[in-house]
């Protein structure tokens, strides 16, 4: 088993939305990967977040049948809960870092799960937040991270 690392919403997002090929392939292996060397973790506000998205705000959404057999896939990765210690974690982030709650709650869920890489675009990539590292796997310089991941074609 590798390392465990950390998926915001938006890779999720990706990989289902068809605006951009490019991402959507990068989200797939990353998913892939997850989920065949039990190494990925997510939340349950990612699993929220993913679900809002995906049936109401992306420009083509998914059906609601289609939208639930993804988080039941997703139900296979390891699931951070949201509990009364993880709320003061994000609020203590959000104040020492200047965070948004949200992003605070997904940092601290990184952390809470010992995962030492997030894969997001929505931080600066490169940033170290007490022990979690932003990692945006869009970034060209940082796609060579992705080399030895397996294609998935679906």
């Amino acid at each position: 088993m590798k390392d465990r690392f950390f998926l915001d919403t938006n890779i999720f997002v990706y990989a289902h939305d068809g605006q951009d090929r490019e991402k959507q392939s990068v989200s797939r292996r990353l998913i892939f990967d997850a989920i065949k060397n039990e190494s990925g973790v997510i939340s349950a506000q990612v699993l929220s977040e993913f679900w809002v998205t995906v049936t109401r705000k992306i420009p083509d959404p998914l059906p609601f049948d289609f939208a639930m057999r993804a988080i039941e896939l997703y139900g296979s990765l390891d699931i951070k809960e949201i509990d009364y210690q993880l709320v003061l974690s994000a609020v203590s982030l959000q104040k020492k870092y200047l965070l948004s709650y949200w992003d605070s709650l997904i940092i601290s869920a990184a952390k809470g799960s010992m995962c030492r890489i997030l894969y997001s675009e929505d931080l600066n990539s490169g940033q170290d937040i007490e022990g979690v590292v932003v990692v945006n796997p869009f970034q060209s310089g940082e796609k060579s991270l992705l080399n030895e991941l397996p294609i998935y074609t679906n």
